[in-house]
């Protein structure tokens, strides 16, 4: 094998392109899986089956012994350590962002959303010293104007509400916190070891979420279950947007410099519309053609600088 292909940064690289890959497709299924049930019931069921497949998994690895990013040796203590962890993302990033889009149109909530970047590389540098330069700042700035762009060219109907936007600038900021919280906590837990308490943590809060939502009808929050399309949606939810992309971006962030890691984020906007646009029918401009290329050139750009 070539030296090159043992370098920790390609193969950080790869996972974080895999993950926010992933995460691209995600918006497209959950919009399948939120047409036949409520946002509380779909992620109670999401990130559930997420923390039963990760248990699995974990303790598979435990008897194992399996070392590196796929390493698990947490103790109770641990647990409750990262509980905090566990609250930002993925359950207050999911609340803010899910209400401060329901709260504004389109337009706005991308535009805010596309900030997380340049909020992380602001955060990276107070609290983990990690100076960015100034080609990585301009081709941050270009990916972010690239989906400024291609959010402008969407349907922005809607009323926006001083409370959406607000919540859509917290969730901007439980983004931006994580990425620095889960490259600074990679030194003492491995990729697993973090997304599994991310999972943890979410299927209890989301559960009793869905559980207080439907307290007058336990049934509404099964009834899903009986639809193909629900399930199949779920599944990939669970499996790869929630296990898998984690595990990704979790072990990007312990190769990788924040201002790199999330330099990938951006592409989950091209890629959620070209999958509206090839699996749900959706148009696209030419004008939004240009601003993927823009896009994908700033983030090549934060990577190679």
């Amino acid at each position: 094998m070539k030296p090159a292909l043992r370098s920790p940064a390609l193969w950080g690289t790869a996972a974080a392109l895999i993950g926010n890959g992933i995460f691209g497709f995600s918006f497209m299924f959950s919009r399948i899986a939120l047409s036949v049930s409520t946002p509380f019931v779909m992620l109670a069921w999401r990130f559930l089956i997420a923390f039963a497949l990760i248990h699995v998994l974990s303790m598979v690895s435990a008897k194992r012994k399996i070392s590196g990013w796929l390493r698990f040796r947490m103790s109770v203590r641990d647990c409750i350590n990262l509980i905090p962890f566990g609250l930002i993302q993925p359950v207050a990033y999911f609340l803010c962002e899910s209400y401060g889009i329901s709260l504004t149109n389109a337009t706005v909530s991308g535009i805010i959303i596309a900030l997380c970047p340049i909020i992380a590389l602001a955060l990276g540098f107070v609290f983990m010293r990690e100076k960015p330069s100034v080609k990585q700042i301009l081709f941050s700035i270009l990916s972010i104007s690239g989906v400024i762009v291609m959010t402008l060219q969407q349907n922005s109907d809607g009323d926006i509400r001083f409370l959406g936007v607000v919540l859509l600038v917290g969730a901007v900021s439980f983004g931006a916190s994580y990425n620095i919280l889960t490259r600074k906590l990679s030194g003492r837990y491995s990729a697993l070891e973090r997304t599994y308490v991310m999972m943890m943590v979410a299927a209890f809060s989301f559960a009793m979420l869905a559980i207080f939502e439907n307290r007058n009808g336990l049934s509404e929050i099964f009834a899903p279950v009986a639809s193909g399309k629900f399930v199949f949606a779920i599944v990939y939810l669970s499996l790869f947007s929630s296990i898998l992309a984690f595990l990704m971006i979790n072990y990007a962030s312990t190769v990788l410099t924040v201002s790199k890691t999330t330099a990938f984020c951006n592409l989950t906007t091209v890629l959620s519309v070209f999958a509206g646009v090839v699996f749900l029918g959706e148009t696209i401009t030419p004008v939004s053609f240009i601003a993927a290329a823009v896009i994908i050139l700033g983030v090549v750009g934060v990577q190679r600088t």
